[in-house]
């Protein structure tokens, strides 16, 4: 959950005012990536899972900061890792680092009784169970207060249920920036699709899902959520950041902050926006930072800051990859080759063209739209689905064929760094195969009761064959 330093006063009016914080970064801070993952934990209960407290929670949290790592606490039963940033042209260092950082992870949360799921939503957890073992905390608890309040209740699903894996990227201008979000929203399908780790079940219900529940709890947020508005609107760069700093003014604020730094909700009455503010003397470039979280985009315009925290650019988060066992270094592989600009983004978008998409987002959004919607309404065919069209004849092409060009340029982008041989043969191996881990679990978990058990299981059996196995060595 995105803190905001409140003591910001810089007044922001009018859009053009928010122009200056899209200034380049210094290079010292371009060019590099970093990784943020959730991890939901559990443990054998009486009857089903149980899911951490919020004593637990922040016991484990404060012994991994002790120790030197970077951990945060989602909203229940989550704990987050932070990755530090790392050069895009040298991944093998933070890959290996990833993978010691989250097997501390791991033993803490064995050393209390808790595994980490394979599961990007724990199958067997409910709303209740979530909010009765939340950890208290100001932006959290006015966060859902406004959610059931003032918005939609649906919507306390993502902080409650969900966790996922975000890659971040350090532009260097706002140009490379639109090409990021380019290709990231083309993308999109794909991580959705191939890093999908649900199990088939979602809140104790016995009814078996066909669609994926991540991508479609973020449709409940309208523009604010999904696939950018300002994105798909845009011909250029500029249009897309001034669309962008617009998006921000009228996005519905689950809060503000006051003169005094106290929490200002929102209502059902009234349902604050930063252009609201301005009426109030609130809009300070505080209270913007702010608004521009309350964007739950798949591709995430968010705030670069240097080791102190100071903001010193942007940076673009990729989010729709859900968490796992290898989502973690699959969705880092599978972006840092494809996403910034390069030799491999280029043929990326070269590739790109032959599935119909002219990297124009205006023209480009029905295509953008049908894939992403195609990806999570899967109806159980998994990466079985249509993606793009062939740009000569206009019939639909498929996202596994996709998948396999894909394939064949990560391979080529990483075949000289042979400490990361093992993990792209893996990512490889899934984009060719289309046996992303939904589609496995499906097969061998025909029921809740199936599920449930397994997860009482210490340690859980794993998938069956094709599944990625635990980072743990």
């Amino acid at each position: 959950m995105t803190d905001v330093v409140k003591n910001k006063d810089t007044r922001i009016n009018k859009p053009e005012d928010a122009l200056a914080f899209f200034q380049p970064p210094p290079t010292s801070f371009t060019g590099k990536t970093g990784l943020e993952v959730e991890m939901a934990l559990y443990r054998a209960g009486s009857d089903k899972p149980d899911i951490p407290a919020a004593a637990d929670m922040l016991a484990m949290h404060a012994a991994l900061k002790a120790k030197g790592h970077d951990a945060q606490l989602e909203a229940a039963g989550v704990l987050e890792y932070a990755s530090p940033p790392a050069a895009l042209e040298n991944l093998a260092p933070l890959v290996a680092r990833v993978k010691a950082d989250m097997e501390a992870f791991e033993d803490e949360a064995a050393a209390r009784g808790f595994s980490r799921a394979p599961f990007s939503i724990l199958p067997t957890t409910t709303v209740q169970d979530a909010l009765d073992n939340r950890v208290p905390r100001e932006r959290l608890e006015a966060s859902l207060d406004v959610i059931e309040n003032a918005l939609d209740p649906r919507l306390s699903r993502i902080p409650l249920l969900t966790t996922g894996v975000q890659t971040s990227f350090s532009p260097k201008d706002t140009g490379e920036m639109f090409r990021m979000a380019q290709r990231g929203y083309a993308l999109t399908p794909l991580l959705i699709a191939a890093m999908n780790s649900t199990a088939g079940y979602v809140e104790n219900d016995d009814t078996r899902l066909d669609h994926h529940p991540r991508g479609k709890y973020y449709e409940m947020y309208g523009t604010s959520g999904g696939l950018s508005q300002a994105f798909l609107k845009a011909t250029n760069a500029d249009d897309f950041v001034r669309g962008h700093i617009e998006a921000v003014f009228d996005a519905p604020m689950f809060f503000a902050y006051g003169h005094d730094g106290a929490l200002i909700r929102s209502t059902k009455d009234d349902v604050l926006t930063f252009r609201k503010l301005i009426d109030r003397g609130l809009n300070t470039q505080s209270n913007f930072e702010l608004a521009e979280t309350f964007l739950y985009n798949d591709i995430k315009i968010c705030n670069l800051r240097d080791e102190t925290g100071n903001v010193v650019g942007k940076r673009l988060e990729v989010r729709a990859a859900d968490s796992g066992m290898h989502q973690p270094v699959s969705a880092l592989l599978l972006t840092a080759a494809l996403v910034p600009d390069g030799k491999t983004a280029e043929k990326f978008d070269a590739l790109l063209k032959d599935y119909g998409f002219t990297g124009v987002p205006v023209q480009d959004a029905p295509l953008l739209q049908a894939a992403r919607d195609a990806a999570v309404h899967h109806g159980g065919k998994f990466m079985d689905v249509p993606f793009g069209k062939d740009p000569q004849t206009g019939a639909a092409r498929r996202l596994r064929d996709f998948a396999a060009d894909v394939a064949g340029l990560v391979v080529d982008h990483f075949e000289k760094d042979k400490a990361l041989a093992a993990d792209v043969s893996k990512l490889a191996d899934l984009l060719l195969s289309g046996n992303c881990d939904a589609k496995i679990f499906a097969a061998q978990y025909r029921s809740l009761a199936e599920v449930t058990e397994a997860l009482q299981q210490t340690p859980m059996p794993q998938p069956a064959a094709k599944a990625q196995p635990s980072m743990r060595r």
